[in-house]
């Protein structure tokens, strides 16, 4: 049996086995990987070299915590005395 993988934007989309390559339409999208079990589907490949690597997945952008119930009440308190401030002195 053979092993099979179909690439489509230079990915490995579909790894299959079977004892021969199907007639598909475009025999050029796959390539025989027998005994090359340590390729993945979503694997990047670059076809000048004819390599296969795991894709580089970054890093999440870290997310700021909401601020809490107490913070939000200081901020609402400050911001309330400001404006009576402002009123006071006629700005």
């Amino acid at each position: 049996m053979k092993k099979f993988v179909q690439i489509q934007n230079t990915k490995a989309h579909w790894i299959f086995e079977a004892e021969k390559l199907p007639p598909y339409p475009n025999q050029e999208d796959f390539i025989d990987i027998t005994g090359r079990d340590d390729i993945q589907e979503g694997w990047d490949y670059n076809s000048v070299t004819g390599e296969f690597t795991a894709p580089v997945i970054p890093d999440p952008t870290p997310i700021e915590a909401p601020s809490t119930v107490e913070e939000m009440q200081a901020k609402t308190l400050l911001n309330t005395e400001m404006l009576l401030l402002q009123k006071e002195i006629g700005i």
